[in-house]
């Protein structure tokens, strides 16, 4: 079987934001997303507890339609992953609530 057909290459962007605590900070963060054309975004130090959709359509731009999260403890930590379903099909399989949050994302 030629594996050739089956190699892919992907733009991730990781990015330690050190908080999402602004509506300029969001501006940045989707503008650098969308400079990129990255394929999977994972923003860290999020300072967050919880995302929402609402709050993904202004951070993200229209393409990431999923999203998983590990939420910040306190003021400090927070994960976030955006991806686009159309690319790949990914699902939450484990995620670690503790102050080493670790988020497992099956792709």
């Amino acid at each position: 079987m030629d594996n050739t057909n089956h190699k892919r290459s992907w733009n991730v962007l990781n990015w330690n934001v050190r908080g999402l605590n602004g509506d300029g900070k969001c501006e940045a963060v989707k503008a650098k997303i969308e400079e990129s054309t990255c394929s999977v975004y994972c923003i860290q130090e999020t300072k967050k507890e919880t995302f929402d959709h609402s709050f993904i359509k202004k951070l993200a731009p229209k393409r990431f339609d999923k999203f998983a999260y590990a939420p910040s403890i306190g003021a400090s930590g927070g994960i976030l992953m955006g991806w686009n379903s159309s690319i790949f099909k990914g699902e939450v399989i484990h995620c670690l609530l503790c102050c080493n949050s670790q988020v497992y994302l099956k792709i």
